[in-house]
């Protein structure tokens, strides 16, 4: 007789005997379910026993596996009031002999899934799966209904995380962690010829013992969109671990506009004709300040500390720089002889992000500390290294700490990855040595465990989101790759880095930048750092204070630019589907919307599309909006449900800001000068007020701002209007916040 292990909206373990599967009104989502343990082959589950409980998510049915291995457990969780299956892996015993053949093979797998072997009746044709490879970044990849045809980094393991399978209606079965981010993985196939591998959930490869105790969950979450479920995900994850971020505005290297020295910048590893280091970083910030681009801190790449293969440095640059491991983390000396002092004097004390990256096995470090070694990597095995490196960050007048590397870190340390814990108490020890010399932290080049695990991190301020710039991809990838890992970072309340960009459309250095006005837009809508990387003298003011106040404040949206629902079913570079990013300004009057839509796909042909405001998700608007045009500087109306369509060449972009219509019928687009109109730093707390509406103008006593907004009819303070309702306001800013209300007023013809 089937039985049934049944959660919340008909989520549905069905213990068929042989054949498990899990059910979501269709009769199979995701092939047979095996298990497999060490030493044994994979073969079905059954039941060895059933009971109730309840914990944080609520009340639950639990299943326990007969498995095959007496010294580890396996059990399968059904909630009550969530969507929710959960697997588990639990040691009974101590485990001293699990190592496998492989990082992507686990040890041990619980559940293993074969999709491509799905009952009649499984999910739609035209189902397609989603997630991100276990590389630097978070890759974003897609693939078949069967989890295979993902275009995977081929440097990098067949491994995916979070995995989604998304049905041709948008719903959408999710594989995801629920602790344990670098012990578990989700093996995938490598290719179509491996499809019968399967899906193997469990404990990877490298992992050689386990405590004890030691256990893992694996969610399988049902939501009806791709947001919908990493959301979901992430708010447990976050409340589960008591998750504090630092804000948008934590330090000046988030909060401010700055200047960076790594790869894609003018200024890496090469130096301005005729000047050393310091001199060319000391005239590329006097000629910022000359020109008034407020640049606020700056970013000190890996050419300053020794690499196992040193690289030169000079005017013609560096050729690719090899991932030879860190010596040591000190300034060079044959670039900077007397430390750091003068290069602090030289730029006038301006605060400092200090880039580093994975050890080398040869570092003198590991004379004093003891490491794992693996080759030619090496990893501190506690944090007593990390508090010395933060206290001479601090010394060197830093206020944030860089992690680069992360991937080659851990991928490239056996012994970081041979027993339960050691990644994550590297990376929360660090962060408390950072924490206790009063610096920040930005990740860089981290995996999907990376992602996850910062939900327990309390100094790092920002993630950088996609692959470098100017580095082996075009423009439109990293497009793609950006929005789509944003959604990542923003569910799990991280702000996402862009990395670094030029304004200039040539340079003497390089070819320029021909897309200078949409890596600005990306940036501006990261909702963290913003950094320019110009050659001397070639900065286009105009383009980058479309970021930020006159001081260099940043101004932002609230969370990063993220692709929308829509984007997730197929590849907007590999395939013709437009990318389509919202992000939003959160007052007490509503929530303003930007929406941005790119042409980034490879195919070089004009693309036809359009959005509806319906498709925006948990964002979208509930009633009528005014649609500013940014670039072409119109306006409509659309209701809840309305839409627009266009065309764009290949590469090219579209910008609108959605603005809730108050009453009195009355709107403010914000100042339309910066890309983020309605950047709390720059127009905050916007209002209703007595038929109209009230605002604060933030900025530089002695500057203005020229706001602008819609009305049916004039408001009274106006100082320019057109027929289209569009109204504008110069304010002269005498205080750092200027305070602002409009009402409805007569026009010469009346209203």
């Amino acid at each position: 007789m089937e039985s049934r292990l049944q959660a919340a909206a008909g989520l549905t373990l069905v213990l068929d005997d042989p054949e498990w599967r899990v059910e979501w009104n269709e009769a199979d989502w995701l092939g047979p379910v095996r298990i497999a343990l060490p030493g044994g082959e994979a073969h079905a589950p059954e039941v060895a026993g059933a009971a109730e409980g309840q914990d944080d998510i609520g009340a639950y049915r639990v299943v326990e596996v007969a498995g095959g291995d007496a010294r580890i457990r396996a059990t399968v969780r059904a909630y009550d009031e969530a969507p929710l299956l959960v697997f588990r892996l639990e040691a009974a015993a101590d485990l001293n002999d699990l190592a496998g053949t492989a990082f992507a093979d686990p040890v041990a797998t619980w559940p293993l899934l074969r999709p491509a072997r799905r009952r009649p009746g499984g999910i739609a044709a035209g189902s397609r799966t989603y997630g991100h490879q276990y590389t630097e970044f978070a890759l974003p990849v897609n693939g078949s209904d069967t989890a295979t045809g993902f275009l995977f980094a081929p440097h990098r393991p067949a491994v995916v995380e979070p995995l989604l399978f998304i049905a041709p209606d948008g719903r959408v079965l999710m594989l995801a962690p629920l602790d344990r981010f670098h012990e578990q993985i989700i093996a995938v196939p490598a290719d179509g010829e491996h499809e019968a591998d399967g899906i193997r959930c469990g404990w990877h490869g490298d992992l050689a013992a386990a405590p004890a105790g030691f256990a893992t969950d694996l969610a399988v979450w049902a939501a009806p969109s791709p947001r919908a479920a990493l959301e979901q995900w992430a708010a447990l994850l976050r409340r589960r671990a008591g998750t504090r971020r630092r804000g948008r505005y934590a330090d000046d290297g988030v909060g401010k506009l700055s200047y960076w020295t790594d790869n894609g910048a003018v200024y890496y590893y090469r130096t301005a004709p005729g000047c050393d280091y310091t001199t060319t970083l000391e005239a590329a910030i006097a000629d910022l300040h000359q020109k008034d681009v407020p640049v606020r801190a700056a970013q000190i790449d890996s050419w300053f500390y020794p690499h196992f293969h040193l690289r030169e440095v000079g005017p013609e640059g560096a050729p690719l720089v090899p991932p030879s491991g860190m010596m040591t983390w000190e300034p060079r000396e044959d670039l900077f002889p007397e430390g750091f002092g003068d290069l602090r004097r030289r730029l006038g004390g301006l605060p400092l992000t200090f880039h580093s990256r994975h050890f080398s096995s040869q570092s003198p470090y590991f004379r004093d500390y003891e490491a794992w070694v693996d080759g030619d990597y090496a990893h501190p095995k506690e944090a007593r290294l990390f508090t010395r490196l933060m206290e001479s960050a601090a010394s060197w007048g830093a206020i944030t700490y860089e992690q680069d590397w992360m991937v080659e870190s851990f991928l490239g340390v056996r012994g970081l990855r041979a027993a339960p814990g050691r990644a994550r108490a590297w990376q929360e020890g660090l962060d408390r040595a950072a924490g206790d010399a009063g610096l920040t932290l930005q990740w860089c080049m981290s995996t999907p465990a990376d992602f996850m695990q910062t939900t327990t991190l309390d100094n790092l301020t920002s993630i950088r989101t996609s692959g470098d710039y100017r580095y082996l991809f075009d423009n439109g990838l990293n497009w793609v790759w950006f929005l789509h890992t944003n959604a990542l970072a923003r569910a799990l309340g991280l702000v996402a880095y862009k990395d670094v960009f030029l304004s200039h459309r040539d340079s003497g250095a390089g070819d320029g930048e021909p897309y200078a006005e949409v890596e600005a837009l990306l940036a501006a809508l990261s909702a963290g750092p913003v950094g320019i990387g110009d050659e001397i003298g070639r900065t286009d003011r105009d383009l980058v204070m479309r970021t930020c106040r006159e001081d260099g404040v940043l101004v932002k949206p609230d969370a990063p630019l993220a692709a929308i629902d829509r984007c997730f079913a197929a590849n907007c570079f590999l395939e013709s589907n437009p990318l389509i990013g919202e992000t939003y300004s959160e007052h007490p009057a509503g929530r303003w919307l930007y929406l941005a839509v790119f042409h980034a796909c490879r195919v070089k042909e004009p693309m036809r599309y359009r959005v509806s405001l319906s498709d925006l998700g948990a964002v979208a608007p509930a009633g009528p909006v005014i649609l500013f045009d940014w670039r072409r500087r119109t306006c409509e109306r659309l209701d809840a449900g309305g839409g627009w369509s266009a065309e764009l060449p290949w590469q090219d972009w579209d910008y609108r800001v959605a603005c809730p219509i108050l009453p009195g019928e009355i709107t403010v687009f914000g100042d339309v000068s910066k890309y983020a109109t309605a950047g709390d730093r720059r127009v905050a707390a916007i209002r209703p007020i007595d038929g109209g509406v009230a605002f604060d103008v933030l900025g530089v006593p002695g500057t203005e701002a020229e706001i602008w907004g819609w009305a049916a009819c004039r408001p009274e303070h106006a100082t320019s209007w057109d027929d289209g309702g569009i109204w504008r306001l110069r304010v002269a800013i005498e205080s750092p916040v200027t305070p602002i209300r409009l009402a409805p007023g007569l026009n010469a013809e009346g209203c």
